[in-house]
């Protein structure tokens, strides 16, 4: 046997309380839309100023912002003021549509492709923003980094690029007698289970409060198929606490609360940097690298400030400004590493060149595009909002399978049963329909406009999977003396 099928004779259970605790704040939605959370600062009137709609943190943006106001072009022009807009991507639209935006920076492909596909970035044609593309390689380890639109003109550049894999605790793993994972498929073993209902050993985000999760969610539809890819998630859902968003994700393999977690490279890198417990893993042969954007919107009211801060970001010295040890991503353009703050991360430069040879799965950005509010909203209610009862069915599978009394072969079935997408009566045409790709592009225009049918969709999602691991449960159960 395998490590990760060898049965364990004994269990550690250990009694913890878990103190949670609620902070309600009113008018969030608000805050949000005035972009709340970044180092902006207050100018008495004088002085110019850029707004950059983002979803980069604010170590970022304490990095990047006084390195831009003392270039040359901010000098020269009296910049004095970046104003961050820091929401979720649903406000996004209306931020653009309201005329305020400048510069649209970060939060991966698929939220820009939504932009594009709407018509609210400005084409990136000008002299300046020729050069500044040129500087960018078109292909990075198969992804694109850039992207053009309909007409053919580039609307999009990659700023920066990510790859998606998991950061392990192997101080958690060690104390739990847990191998190391490689793969995504190992995270679906039973032995991450073993320790339930007392101590979960996965953590994942929550698919509509994360863009990199997301796309570790999407990556693993495509590597392994559809149907094998949700069957993998719930099986790591089932031995999993869910998070509301990528940095509580983070946080629970770097502060030893489980032993793996969801991880987009750079939060890998900077818990490695915090606690040498920790490894950040890039799954052999089950990731893609993707090209983080940067773009101008459509109708940025300062276009040549914007377009001035796109060309300084693709300058060598402002990619290397990833490089800062509160940030440690990786830069899109290798001369980066010739800068000063290049040439102190001689480590992440061997990470970089490795990251430019990854031989990965082929992505599909175009199919993620189609799908993603019907994904993301699929995720959310067979394994967020049905979480107590897969973690019961799949503790139950577990058991019956520590216990003796199903084989390896059985617990591949019975999990197979339990994580196969759900089938609902669609409330618009009364047919049963399988959660299916076919389906979910059919559905996904209607989800983004029509909130009432995505609400009724998700509802029937969430009850059909209660019911799917109820069904499971009672299964296994009855195999039991």
């Amino acid at each position: 046997m395998s490590e990760f099928e060898s049965t364990r004779n004994t269990r550690t259970i250990v009694i913890a309380i878990v103190v949670i605790a609620i902070v309600a704040v009113g008018g969030i939605a608000g805050f949000l839309l005035l972009g709340g959370g970044g180092p902006t600062t207050t100018t008495d009137g004088e002085g110019d100023s850029i707004t950059i709609l983002t979803r980069h943190d604010v170590a970022i943006q304490s990095v990047f912002e006084p390195e831009f106001l003392a270039s040359d072009y901010a000098q020269e022009n009296s910049i004095t003021d970046i104003v961050w807009k820091t929401p979720s991507a649903e406000f996004w639209d209306d931020l653009i549509d309201g005329g305020e935006i400048d510069v649209c920076w970060g939060g991966g492909p698929t939220i820009f492709d939504q932009l594009m596909r709407d018509d609210r970035l400005s084409p990136l044609t000008s002299p300046l923003m020729q050069t500044a593309l040129a500087r960018v390689n078109d292909t990075i380890a198969g992804a694109n980094m850039k992207r053009n639109n309909s007409a053919g003109d580039p609307v999009w550049v990659a700023a920066a690029i990510s790859s998606f894999g998991f950061t392990v605790n192997n101080a958690f793993l060690d104390d739990y007698d847990l191998p190391t994972p490689r793969k995504w498929t190992d995270l679906a073993n039973a032995t991450y289970g073993s320790l339930l209902p007392t101590i979960p050993t996965i953590a994942m985000g929550n698919a509509p409060d994360t863009t990199s999760n997301t796309r570790i969610y999407e990556i693993m539809t495509q590597a392994l198929g559809w149907d094998q890819g949700w069957i993998n998630m719930a099986r790591m859902a089932g031995s999993a606490n869910i998070y509301l968003g990528s940095v509580e994700t983070q946080a629970a393999s770097e502060n030893g609360q489980v032993g793996v977690s969801m991880s987009i490279d750079f939060y890998g890198y900077l818990t490695q940097s915090k606690n040498p417990d920790c490894e950040y893993i890039l799954p052999e042969g089950q990731s893609i690298v993707n090209g983080d954007p940067i773009a101008i919107a459509h109708n940025s009211p300062n276009p040549q400030h914007a377009e001035a801060f796109l060309d300084w970001v693709l300058t060598p010295y402002g990619q290397s400004l990833w490089l800062d040890d509160n940030i440690l991503r990786m830069p899109v353009m290798r001369e980066a590493f010739d800068q000063p703050l290049g040439q102190q991360q001689p480590k992440l430069y061997s990470t970089f060149n490795q990251t430019a040879k990854t031989t990965g799965i082929e992505f599909n950005d175009t199919l993620s595009l189609i799908i993603n509010t019907a994904f993301v909203s699929y995720f959310e209610a067979v394994f967020t909002d049905s979480h107590t009862q897969l973690v019961d069915c799949w503790q139950t599978i577990v058991d019956a399978y520590y216990g003796g009394h199903i084989d390896k072969t059985e617990l591949d079935y019975y999990a197979g049963l339990m994580g196969t997408p759900v089938t609902i009566e669609d409330p618009d045409s009364g047919l049963d329909r399988k959660f299916t790709a076919e389906y979910a592009i059919e559905i996904n225009n209607d989800m983004i406009y029509d909130s009432v049918y995505a609400a009724n969709l998700q509802s029937l999602w969430t009850t059909a999977a209660k019911a799917q691991y109820n069904d499971v449960r009672s299964q296994v159960l009855a195999l039991l003396p």
